[in-house]
C-alpha cells in the first residue's frame, strides 16, 4: 500500500493543476495577496487609539458628545472598540481582513446625527466601509454593512 500513495499523490497534483479540470473562476475584481507579510500577533500594543471620532450632543444642561475610539488588540487584525453616548457606554470589535498590509482603520461621519462609519483600506487604498455605529431615538445601534474576506488561490 505504502508504494501506491506517491502515485497517488502525483495524479492528484496533476489533477488539480490541469486547467481543463479546475473550475475555480476568479472574478475582475478580485485581487489576489500573500498573507504571510504581516504576523498575525502585534509585538507591540499600542495604548492610544488607532482611530477616534468626537460628536457634541445637544443638551442645554449637560456637557455630553457620542465618542468613538478604536484600539489594537493582541491579534493584528482584531481591534476593540469602546463608544461612549451620554452616559451609555458600549464595546465593539472590528475584525479586520488580512489584505497582506497592516490595517489602516478610521472612523467617518455618516448621513445625519450621531452617525460613524468605521471602515479600513485596502491594498488600493480604498476606504471600505464595515460598520454604522449610530443613536436612534437615544438607543445604540451597531450594524455591519459590508462584509469583507480574502481567500487564498493555491498555484
Amino acid at each position: 500500500m505504502k508504494l501506491y500513495i506517491p502515485a497517488l499523490l502525483a495524479i492528484l497534483c496533476a489533477a488539480c493543476n490541469n486547467p481543463d479540470t479546475n473550475n475555480n473562476t476568479i472574478r475582475k475584481d478580485t485581487i489576489l495577496i500573500n498573507l504571510d507579510t504581516v504576523p498575525e500577533i502585534r509585538k507591540i500594543i499600542s495604548q492610544k487609539p488607532v482611530a477616534a471620532y468626537h460628536e457634541k450632543v445637544e443638551d442645554a444642561l449637560n456637557d455630553w458628545s457620542f465618542d468613538i475610539k478604536v484600539y489594537e488588540t493582541a491579534q493584528t487584525f482584531h481591534y476593540l472598540v469602546k463608544i461612549k453616548y451620554e452616559e451609555l457606554t458600549a464595546t465593539d470589535t472590528l475584525k479586520i481582513p488580512n489584505m497582506g498590509i497592516q490595517p489602516v482603520i478610521e472612523l467617518r461621519h455618516g448621513k445625519g446625527k450621531y452617525v460613524c462609519i468605521a471602515g479600513f483600506y485596502d491594498k488600493q487604498k480604498v476606504f471600505r466601509e464595515y460598520k454604522k455605529i449610530s443613536i436612534n431615538n437615544g438607543s445604540l445601534s451597531i450594524k455591519t454593512i459590508g462584509h469583507y474576506g480574502v481567500y487564498n488561490v493555491l498555484k
